[in-house]
């Protein structure tokens, strides 16, 4: 059972803020990549979490190496099972190949806006070309519950979860074809997030 205690203890907190969950049934059995947008600090926990207790699945969360750092929350991460970014690609693929799930945030950090970013980076596209594995769009709404400028919560708004249909993709990995998948999977991403294309 993946993490038996935690998810025990902090999902039932988390569901109190989530107005709606939607498309659970669109995630695989098997390893799979999951794509989201990323809007508030709780985004990592909201989806680690909500695999735990829906799908008894471990999700992998790449993360920065910039922040959150010391003894506490190392061993948060290694708990938890978050990839550093310095050398991430062989860890994912490491991680997907022992049947773990992987989580990609590929904005590299909390949006300033309800809006997501632009996408600089092509792992997310040579990961997902390299593994086979369907990747997963989600698209989130936490900015209203904690957006990145706000030092707390706003515990009178409502998070909001779309999980989209997986997605394969083939071919080799060039920085072409990566880059078309992520422009594949970004338009879904923010489709379900019922964010504008623009």
């Amino acid at each position: 059972m993946v993490y038996p205690i935690s998810k025990l203890v902090i999902w039932p907190i988390l569901s109190l803020f989530i107005k709606k969950i939607e498309g659970l049934q669109n995630i695989p059995d098997k390893p799979f990549i999951l794509v989201s947008n990323h809007q508030s600090y709780l985004d990592p926990v909201l989806m680690i979490m909500m695999m735990a207790w829906h799908k008894n699945k471990q999700l992998c969360a790449f993360a920065t190496n910039e922040r959150f750092r010391g003894p506490i929350l190392d061993a948060l991460f290694e708990h938890f099972g978050a990839i550093r970014v310095n050398g991430s690609l062989e860890k994912g693929l490491k991680a997907l190949k022992q049947g773990k799930c992987m989580a990609i945030f590929p904005e590299g950090g909390r949006s300033h806006t309800e809006k997501p970013q632009k996408i600089t980076h092509t792992g997310l596209g040579v990961l997902a070309l390299i593994s086979k594995k369907p990747v997963v769009p989600v698209g989130i709404d936490t900015y209203h519950f904690w957006p990145r400028k706000k030092l707390l919560p706003n515990f009178k708004s409502n998070i909001k979860i779309t999980i989209g249909k997986p997605i394969k993709f083939k071919g080799k990995p060039t920085k072409k074809s990566a880059r078309k998948v992520i422009n594949t999977l970004w338009k879904e991403v923010k489709s379900l997030a019922r964010i504008s294309h623009s």
